[in-house]
């Protein structure tokens, strides 16, 4: 019991400060702590997974001899890059040390209460409501917390699934509910909003092709078409307190996404900031223009070059190494190989739904790998998919590979 105990507060403790503390090199010295503190046999479906991003990584290895870049871009990719498997192997290992999957959950839970609580009395606190906009706010209490997504998919989903079901008090339970929510709402992010519902219809089956799938699908879809029906006829401004300009984002969503932007005023801020996606990627892509480059891309420390010098973070740079697109940016370092290869291991995690099992805990958790494939997909667009720098979900995928194989052991034993 101790032990179990004890590795539930480090479990714990580890998850805060992932959370807490979005730094690349935290993150990254973490896993790889736990993965050499925790270190046993982990699982063929782990194996299987990472060596899809393994793969890549050689690749980029291999085709950075032709580039030629600085040691130090170099190593800062490798590490870019190596992250998402130390991630999912460190989240196996360390559920493996706790053993309990409703042990694993409740502690996450409170975690990502307590996070909450100080999230939504930062923003109190420090905000004027009467002329605050949606800028402001985000600027004082953070752009997102993806951890609040998992937290909300599971206290909704265990109104209807039992084994869900780990905090008992009723009361007790509708009170963390609410402090979640009321912190997810503060953030205004449009990859939460949407995340909550791809992790939502995931949870209960509804993203598998079937009657019911496509019965649920084509409703979120056709909601999701009148919304942007009604944004691309109202009148929004960019810059407007209150939802206004949160709705705005919204309806710029898809071209800033989508749209291929080659030239722009570096002194036109709102513009370049509404379409910046789009127009780092078409830079990217367009400096694809080799065969080899086409086939492996340009590599570890491969550098696209922005055309002018812009204030990214708090520094002034030209040449980036990372990209908001998921997709071009494994293009851009891999080649088309390398992308092919990157959406056999999102179709990968996507299949876990469809695998043939009789526990309903195992088909559950199925369901939530799927559910991060299909997240990944959707993220890949926007925030760099795997490969976001601030991004612990691979350590989630890694816990819930674990549980998945104890349930299944569990039920050969019964």
């Amino acid at each position: 019991m101790f032990i179990i105990k004890k590795n539930q507060f480090l479990f714990g403790f580890i998850t805060l400060i992932l959370i807490q503390f979005s730094i690349f090199e935290l993150h990254f010295g973490i896993y790889l702590l736990m993965s050499l503190i925790c270190f046993s046999t982990i699982s063929k479906n782990v194996i299987n997974l990472i060596s899809y991003v393994a793969i890549l990584v050689i690749i980029a290895s291999f085709s950075s001899i032709f580039q030629k870049p600085t040691l130090y871009d170099f190593i800062k990719d490798f590490a870019y890059f190596t992250k998402p498997i130390i991630a999912l192997i460190a989240g196996y290992l360390l559920a493996k040390k706790i053993g309990d999957f409703s042990s694993f959950l409740k502690t996450f839970i409170h975690v990502v209460c307590l996070l909450s609580i100080i999230h939504i009395f930062t923003i109190f606190l420090n905000v004027d409501f009467s002329q605050a906009s949606v800028t402001k706010i985000r600027a004082i209490g953070g752009i997102s917390n993806l951890s609040e997504v998992i937290a909300l998919t599971i206290l909704f989903a265990s109104y209807r699934i039992q084994f869900l079901d780990v905090i008992k008090n009723k009361l007790f339970k509708k009170v963390i509910l609410s402090i979640i929510f009321l912190s997810f709402f503060l953030y205004f992010s449009r990859t939460m909003f949407v995340s909550l519902g791809l992790f939502l219809l995931a949870i209960f089956g509804y993203l598998k092709i079937t009657s019911k799938g496509l019965k649920y699908g084509f409703l979120a879809l056709s909601a999701f078409l009148l919304f942007y029906v009604y944004l691309f006829n109202a009148n929004l401004e960019r810059d407007k307190p209150g939802l206004e300009s949160f709705l705005y984002k919204l309806k710029i969503a898809p071209s800033e996404i989508f749209t291929p932007i080659r030239t722009v005023d570096p002194n036109n801020h709102a513009y370049l900031w509404d379409h910046w996606r789009a127009y780092e990627a078409t830079l990217a892509i367009d400096q694809i223009n080799t065969p080899v480059t086409f086939l492996i891309g340009k590599g570890l420390g491969a550098l696209v070059d922005l055309k002018f010098k812009v204030y990214l973070g708090d520094s002034e740079m030209r040449y980036i190494p990372m990209l908001h697109n998921g997709f071009v940016l494994v293009f851009f370092k891999t080649g088309i190989i390398g992308f092919f290869i990157y959406l056999l291991f999102l179709i990968n995690m996507y299949l876990f739904a469809y695998a043939k099992i009789t526990s309903e805990k195992t088909r559950i958790i199925n369901n939530l790998i799927s559910g991060f494939g299909v997240y990944f997909i959707f993220s890949s667009l926007i925030i760099s998919g795997i490969y976001n720098i601030e991004d612990f979900y691979m350590f989630i995928v890694g816990t819930l590979l674990f549980f998945r194989k104890e349930a299944k052991i569990n039920l050969i034993e019964e």
